[in-house]
């Protein structure tokens, strides 16, 4: 047994005990399972027959329930736009339920996808509510950035995985196992280590420090051009939701990135596929004119399937006959290329539309908390919002050459703002902080001082 299955195991008990004191711990256990999942490393290979992901979820799940019936009243405050991003994430697993069960061809193919939608869906649940208090918000920030930096330790210190065609193929995670995957999910974790260098503290800046290289390296195996346009975006992203109070903060932070640029600019490689965005279409390499091809073979499906076809409708059911229609070549399964018209194949038009009502909403969340934040003078708080935006702008980028816009790690960062919303926002300065603000009981007598108010109890939310 290696060392590092050891640690793997010894991880997954701790985190599993810290987690029935501490709900938050549990997204630590899950993540462990998502990062260093057994069956997609070497050290792994005795225990790889185990579903260590599901028991990460499930342990979640558990600490969440069992927290919330020893403590009732944990319930979280909300407003009325985090109500709406948890109603229209109910939407969206309703949808992709009826759209499974009455739409879709072949119910076996389609499970696989739905089974997905079901499960991100009450993780974002679960995740909103075990992250309850600043430090928990923290905690599970890091978890994400160390997480992510051990994928990065392992290919470049390690030399995991192997190059094909120039990028990096057989390392990552449950659904980042290819590169385009990986890089989407690197540039989509990546803002946060800015953020926490900028914010943090100096244990989390060392830590940081440490992780971030490893990350970038990443970046740079899979050779990605979609990531380096989503990190260019990011970047964009991070300026705009910036207030003016925090702007000069936010550009130092900018150059840091424009370093990472740099880096990924000394790849003359990488250099050659990203012009290839912009050049026309008799200039286009035979990646690039392919994608263009599905997704036209991805519209023509939505206009004769507008309400969906269910989980893999384009891969695995319908795209073959019109990439026959489009580019005349025979495939039996072939991934349209983009998150955005996958979505409206596989759930529908009304489901794309729910999702980016769901992601529109989070964002104007993030920027109304963001803004809440500087109206306090807390700086630090902003740029970890201004940290998230940046994520999700990453991410969104990379669906337009990914295949799904419903991976993991998308549901994550909606959490991270249900999550911030709640601990920064307007009227609830005093949640997340039991040790430093503690409330006046109703009933506690509190002898009056002459020429002084009687103390008032703070409210009860």
């Amino acid at each position: 047994m290696s060392i590092s299955l050891v640690a793997f195991l010894a991880l997954f008990v701790l985190f599993g005990l810290l987690a029935f004191m501490r709900p938050a711990w549990g997204v630590c256990m899950y993540m462990l399972t998502f990062f260093a999942s057994p069956p997609y490393w070497w050290w792994g290979r005795d225990i790889a027959t185990y579903r260590w992901n599901l028991y990460g979820g499930v342990g979640l799940l558990i600490a969440v329930l069992i927290s919330r019936s020893v403590n009732p009243n944990s319930n979280q405050p909300t407003t009325p736009k985090t109500r709406r991003m948890i109603t229209l994430a109910t939407l969206l697993l309703v949808n992709a339920t009826a759209v499974h069960f009455l739409l879709a061809r072949n119910w076996g193919v389609s499970f696989g996808s739905y089974e997905l939608v079901a499960k991100f869906v009450l993780l974002f649940f679960m995740m909103i509510a075990a992250i309850r208090t600043e430090s928990d918000f923290k905690l599970v920030i890091m978890t994400l950035i160390i997480g992510m930096g051990y994928i990065g330790w392992e290919a470049t210190i390690n030399d995991r995985g192997k190059m094909v065609a120039g990028r990096l193929e057989g390392v990552g995670a449950p659904g980042a196992l290819h590169a385009n995957e990986l890089a989407s999910l690197a540039v989509t974790i990546i803002p946060l280590a800015g953020s926490v260098f900028m914010a943090g503290s100096r244990y989390q800046k060392f830590t940081v420090f440490l992780a971030t290289p490893f990350i970038l390296n990443v970046i740079l195996l899979c050779n990605s051009r979609g990531a380096f346009l989503s990190m260019i975006a990011s970047g964009v992203a991070f300026a705009v939701f910036a207030p003016k109070a925090i702007r000069r903060r936010a550009f130092k932070l900018l150059c840091l990135g424009g370093v990472a640029v740099w880096l990924l600019m000394g790849d003359p490689e990488i250099i050659q596929r990203f012009m290839t965005t912009f050049v026309s279409t008799e200039e286009l390499d035979s990646s690039a004119t392919s994608r263009l091809q599905y997704w036209k073979s991805g519209i023509r499906m939505i206009s004769d399937y507008p309400l969906g076809a269910g989980g893999f409708g384009f891969k695995r059911v319908h795209g073959p006959k019109y990439i026959k229609e489009v580019n005349d070549q025979d495939f039996d399964g072939r991934a349209v290329h983009n998150g955005y018209i996958n979505e409206a194949c596989e759930w529908g038009i009304q489901g794309f539309l729910l999702k980016i009502l769901f992601v529109v909403t989070g964002l104007l969340v993030l920027r109304e908390t963001i803004r809440n934040c500087i109206r306090q003078g807390r700086t630090d708080e902003a740029l970890y919002g201004c940290g998230i935006a940046a994520c999700m702008t990453a991410f969104l980028g990379t669906c337009l050459f990914g295949d799904r816009l419903d991976a993991e790690w998308g549901f994550w960062m909606m959490a991270l703002i249900v999550a911030y919303s709640r601990i920064y926002g307007p009227g609830f300065q005093q949640f997340g902080r039991s040790q430093q603000l503690q409330q006046i009981p109703q009933n506690q007598n509190v002898p009056a001082m002459p020429g002084l108010q009687q103390p008032v109890a703070s409210p009860q939310y």
